[in-house]
């Protein structure tokens, strides 16, 4: 337990050093299962890079990371368009949110598998648990 609240305390920066970094192509295989290093990495911190979604809700604790900007929610494109470019992140406590526009660097417990968040609704296969961000 020691260890874990030593991570807690660690800047964001030190933190990503410390933990494996995977970029979003790398979760999938081209048939959109999940691929191994994914499966390696399930339940372990993990850093990725990405952009912020513009939020449905100004004050959360979440939001959607995208392989590239986007201007309106991913949540209003049909499923194929970003089934396999964005990632749901619930973050460890709330942080304002950045343009859309600007690269950010998430940390996160890496969940995979299809699930609907209880206090959202939203569907996701890939999401980050206990996250924190930092702009690039």
């Amino acid at each position: 337990m020691l260890l874990g609240t030593a991570a807690a305390l660690m800047p964001l920066a030190l933190r990503a050093e410390a933990v494996p970094r995977i970029r979003m192509f790398e979760l999938y295989q081209p048939d959109l299962s999940f691929s191994d290093l994914a499966k390696k990495l399930a339940g372990k911190p993990v850093t990725i890079q990405g952009f912020m979604a513009p939020h449905l809700k100004v004050e959360s604790d979440f939001f959607v990371l995208s392989n590239s900007p986007v201007e309106t929610c991913p949540f209003c494109e049909s499923e194929d368009q970003w089934i396999d470019t964005i990632i749901f992140v619930r973050m460890r406590k709330r942080q304002e949110a950045v343009n859309p526009g600007a690269l950010i660097q998430v940390v996160g417990v890496l969940e995979i598998g299809p699930q609907t968040d209880s206090t959202t609704g939203f569907v996701s296969r890939v999401r980050l648990a206990d996250a924190t961000f930092q702009r690039l």
